[in-house]
């Protein structure tokens, strides 16, 4: 008989299997706690949220429109490609913009999120558009409200469907997404 028969066959790894097994199985635990815990909703519709500001301060229209739901909507009859049309326009007229979200709050029911927070715009305006900007939002004395909803089982499948805020007028005063860039191309 081998020597590594032998060890098997007396009983002392025996012993051993029971401690590695035992060691195997909470370490799964403890990794399954922790990744239910990152893949929680709240979890995942804060880093939606995130994704969200990294995206417009970007002024990146693709990461912007992974997020939004193709059904979005809200009070001035804007549709996801409006929205993402005027994020992006609006941004246009930084160097370098920075949008801080300030008392925020959430609120899970489940399909639902609803993020409140009051953002802060800076960064480097380029023209008079950008320090209008800059001086419209950080004057709003209302949180925007920026309403989620999960689409499917997925865990980062939490796409904004609405936003607003009761401070900004319902008027636009004639905008239409894409003015900002179309002035800017002379059209």
């Amino acid at each position: 008989m081998k020597e590594s028969q032998r060890i098997f066959a007396s009983g002392a790894f025996r012993g051993n299997a029971r401690v590695i097994l035992l060691a195997v199985v909470a370490v799964l635990t403890v990794l399954t706690f922790i990744v239910v815990r990152q893949l929680g909703p709240a979890k995942m519709v804060a880093r939606q949220q995130a994704s969200l500001i990294d995206g417009i301060e970007r002024r990146n229209p693709a990461r912007i429109q992974r997020l939004v739901a193709e059904h979005y909507g809200d009070r001035w009859g804007f549709s996801r490609d409006d929205l993402v049309e005027t994020m992006v326009d609006a941004g246009s007229q930084f160097l370098a913009l920075s949008v801080v979200m300030e008392g925020t709050s959430l609120l899970i029911d489940g399909k639902h999120a609803t993020i409140n927070a009051k953002l802060v715009v800076g960064g480097k305006p380029v023209g008079p558009a950008g320090m209008e900007v800059t001086r419209r939002i950080n004057q709003l004395n209302a949180p925007f409200v920026f309403v989620w909803e999960k689409q499917s089982f997925l865990p980062s499948s939490w796409r904004l469907v609405r936003m607003d805020n009761v401070d900004l007028p319902d008027e636009l005063y004639g905008y239409e997404p894409g003015d900002i860039r179309r002035a800017m191309q002379g059209e």
